[in-house]
C-alpha cells in the first residue's frame, strides 16, 4: 500500500478547479480524463495534460505514506466539490482503487497506474522572466475574440501571434490575432528587461493555450514567462504551466496595417455606437451580421436586415467631414472591438467600401482593431 494523505477541501477543490478544461477534452487516450496525483514532503502535486497544454498545481496536504496515482478528474472534483467535510483522507488500496473519507461519508474510485501518465515537458528555469500577470491578461483580453475557430481559416489563424520588441531602452510585448476578416493588436510597454526571453522570432499560442494563460493569471500579481523553440512556460509559486507552440507562418499583419490611409476620420461616443450595434445586430442574419454604414457630414445611419424577422435603422450624431459613403461590416466584429476599448471616444478610419476600417481610441494606446468591408 502507499499514498496515504490528508488535504484541505478547499485547498484540493481549488487546485482540481484549474485542471478541468484540460482534461474535459474528449480523446483516444483514457488516462488524458485523469489527474495525477503525487505526493511531495507537506504537499500533493496535481498534473493534467491533454498533449497541448500541462498543468501543475502545487497542493499544501498531509503526507502520511508517499505514492502516486491517477483519478478521473471529473469524477474527482465533483465528489470534492459535493461533500460538506473541511478535510479529507485518500488511501490507495489494491488494484490502483482509492478510498476517499469525508467525515461520515466514503467513496471509492477507480484510478489508473500513474507509470500510464504522459511524462511533463522539461524546461529551463533561467530563461523565465518575471512579468505582470495584469499585462498579460490586457493584451489577452484585447486580442481572444478575434482569433479563428478551428476548422474556420487557416490553421496558423488559431492562436495569438506574440511578439517582444525593444523600442530605445524600452520592451514592448505584442499580442496580435485574426481570423482572415479582421485583425486585432494590442501592445504594451513593460519595465521588465524582456531580453532574458528566447524569442529569436515571433511565437504562435495555440488558441487554448491563450484562454489557458488568461485563467492562470487569475489572482496573481506576478507570473515567470519563458519561451523555447516548442513551448511556452508560465510558472508561479505553486503552479506550472506548459504550453506546446504551433507550427507555420502568421500572415504579414504590419503590411495590412500599413496599407490603410489614416486620413478619412469618423469619430463618435463609443457607448452609442456600441448601444446602436447591439440594436442593429437583432436584425441580421446570425451567420453574417452585417451591418450597413452610410456616412455623410457628422451623420451616421446604421440599417440592417434580416429576411424573416425584419428590418432596423439608427442614426448616430458623429464627427465627419469626409464624402459621402455607403459600406458594410459585420456587426459583430465592430461590436467585439468596441467593447474590449476604454476610450469615451472611438475613432474610425473608413476610407471607402472597400477599405479596411481601423478602430482605435485616445485612451486605448497599443490597441488597433482592423475590419474587412462586406458587400451588402
Amino acid at each position: 500500500m502507499s499514498l496515504t494523505v490528508n488535504v484541505s477541501r478547499d485547498d484540493f477543490l481549488s487546485g482540481l478547479a484549474s485542471l478541468q478544461n484540460i482534461t474535459g477534452k474528449k480523446g483516444t487516450m483514457a488516462i488524458l480524463s485523469n489527474t495525477l496525483i503525487r505526493t511531495g514532503v507537506n504537499d500533493l502535486t496535481l498534473t493534467a495534460t491533454d498533449l497541448e497544454v500541462g498543468v501543475r498545481i502545487v497542493v499544501p496536504a498531509e503526507i502520511l505514506t508517499g505514492g502516486e496515482i491517477t483519478l478521473p478528474a471529473r469524477k474527482l472534483f465533483e465528489i470534492v466539490r459535493e461533500t460538506d467535510a473541511d478535510l479529507l483522507h485518500l488511501e490507495l488500496q489494491d488494484n490502483n482503487w482509492v478510498k476517499i473519507s469525508a467525515d461520515a461519508s466514503a467513496y471509492n474510485l477507480a484510478g489508473i497506474s500513474a507509470d500510464e501518465f504522459p511524462s511533463f515537458p522539461d524546461y529551463e528555469e533561467e530563461k523565465l522572466v518575471e512579468i505582470p500577470a495584469d499585462t498579460l491578461k490586457e493584451l489577452i483580453d484585447r486580442t481572444i475574440f478575434s482569433v479563428a475557430q478551428e476548422g474556420e481559416s487557416q490553421f496558423n489563424l488559431a492562436g495569438v501571434l506574440v511578439e517582444r520588441e525593444k523600442k530605445d531602452r524600452d520592451f514592448l510585448l505584442r499580442m496580435i490575432s485574426s481570423d482572415g476578416h479582421r485583425l486585432s493588436l494590442m501592445e504594451l510597454p513593460l519595465e521588465s528587461d524582456l531580453g532574458g526571453l528566447a524569442m529569436d522570432k515571433p511565437v504562435l499560442i495555440p488558441r487554448k493555450g491563450v484562454q489557458e494563460i488568461r485563467k492562470f493569471c487569475e489572482g496573481q500579481s506576478l507570473v515567470s514567462l519563458g519561451f523555447d523553440s516548442k513551448q511556452a512556460i508560465l510558472k508561479t509559486e505553486r503552479a506550472l504551466m506548459i504550453i506546446r507552440l504551433m507550427n507555420g507562418d502568421f500572415p504579414d499583419y504590419r503590411n495590412i496595417i500599413s496599407v490603410i490611409k489614416q486620413e478619412n476620420l469618423v469619430e463618435m461616443e463609443r457607448q452609442s455606437l456600441i448601444n446602436a450595434m447591439k440594436r442593429m445586430i437583432l436584425f441580421t442574419e446570425d451567420r453574417f451580421n452585417a451591418v450597413k454604414f452610410h456616412l455623410e457630414k457628422d451623420t451616421l445611419m446604421l440599417s440592417s436586415e434580416s429576411m424573416d424577422i425584419g428590418n432596423a435603422k439608427d442614426i448616430i450624431k458623429i464627427g465627419y467631414n469626409g464624402p459621402v459613403l455607403d459600406v458594410g461590416f459585420n456587426g459583430k466584429y465592430v461590436l467585439e472591438s468596441l467593447q474590449v476599448m476604454s476610450s469615451e471616444l472611438a475613432r474610425l478610419y473608413i476610407n471607402s467600401e472597400e477599405s479596411p476600417c481601423l478602430i482605435k481610441g485616445e485612451d486605448d494606446p497599443g490597441y488597433i482593431s482592423v475590419i474587412m468591408p462586406m458587400k451588402i
